[in-house]
């Protein structure tokens, strides 16, 4: 199989990781309730609509995917709206769908994309890398692959590292927005702040609409200037607990979230049901020849990637 014709057939619409943004959640559990940050808009997608089809065809690769997602996005919005147990059951509902999916093609990026994105929204960074690895295993030559690892990196304190990811991405055609978003946080990350402005103007001022995914869900209020732009990063909980010195530099309060213990313990057992079922999956198929990293248990420090060749 070429990896560059399996990048251009598979994996679906590329899925910009400042989906990432609302991303990298420290999660303690009934700490101090956190202050009301940004939020997701409220989800228009007929469900309904999109069961009867995985239902009417339950081997449509799109039909999971598409199902998949759109419970993601009602996931998001509940867990924005301090509904901590529609979250758990739309998380639930969503995964079901992306294994599904798995296991109709498991050569396909798109599900570990997907993942990684539930993982880092809420701060499991280490097994959001580990998704989106596996991604980048799958189709190395997509451009969205190697951004969301190296936004991942950003926020695992490893800039040098992630530029290596955002310079292969740009090789391979990502969107100047993709690029635009991540260079934004790593030149505020260092305190640059003149140059995250102006990486953040020139972003928005190419796609003012993909500026406002944040996690695969858009962003309310809208963000529409750089100073919006941080203080969304500080409110959210996903993306302010990793840019701690950047967020007091700029004089925005760092969020954190909580959840319910209960639900805590469900999601972790979710963690668990997955891994398992990601290592069936591949161990019945190992005709493919997939190299996929899938842990014991959710990974306490991800192995850093392989950085691309210069």
């Amino acid at each position: 199989m070429s990896t560059s014709s399996h990048a251009r057939r598979r994996g679906g619409r590329a899925l910009p990781i400042l989906v990432l943004l609302a991303a990298a959640i420290a999660v303690p559990v009934l700490s101090a309730p956190a202050r009301r940050g940004p939020r997701t808009a409220a989800p228009k997608v007929d469900i309904a609509s999109l069961e009867r089809a995985r239902d009417a065809a339950p081997k449509d690769l799109q039909a999971r995917l598409a199902l998949g997602e759109a419970y993601y996005v009602r996931a998001r919005h509940a867990l924005d709206h301090h509904d901590a147990e529609g979250w758990a059951a739309d998380l639930e509902r969503a995964t079901a769908e992306w294994l599904a999916a798995l296991r109709i093609d498991p050569e396909n990026p798109a599900p570990h994309t997907w993942m990684g994105i539930a993982d880092a929204y809420r701060g499991r960074l280490d097994s959001a890398l580990e998704n989106f690895s596996n991604a980048r295993r799958l189709a190395p030559r997509a451009p969205h692959t190697n951004t969301n690892v190296a936004q991942i990196l950003i926020y695992r304190g490893k800039p040098d590292l992630a530029r290596r990811f955002l310079k292969q991405g740009r090789r391979l055609g990502a969107s100047p927005t993709q690029l635009g978003i991540n260079e934004t946080l790593l030149a505020w990350q260092a305190g640059r702040l003149d140059d995250a402005a102006w990486e953040f103007e020139e972003a928005y001022r190419l796609d003012p609409e993909e500026m406002n995914i944040w996690d695969g869900a858009p962003a309310d209020p809208p963000i529409r200037t750089f100073s919006d732009f941080t203080r969304y990063c500080c409110a959210s909980p996903s993306c302010g607990p990793y840019m701690k010195d950047a967020c007091r530099a700029s004089h925005q309060q760092v969020a954190v979230q909580e959840v319910p213990v209960e639900v805590a313990r469900r999601e972790l057992v979710l963690e668990m049901e997955r891994r398992r079922e990601l290592r069936r999956i591949y161990d019945r198929r190992r005709d493919l020849g997939v190299e996929i990293q899938v842990e014991e248990e959710e990974p306490g420090d991800a192995k850093m990637p392989t950085a691309p060749a210069n």
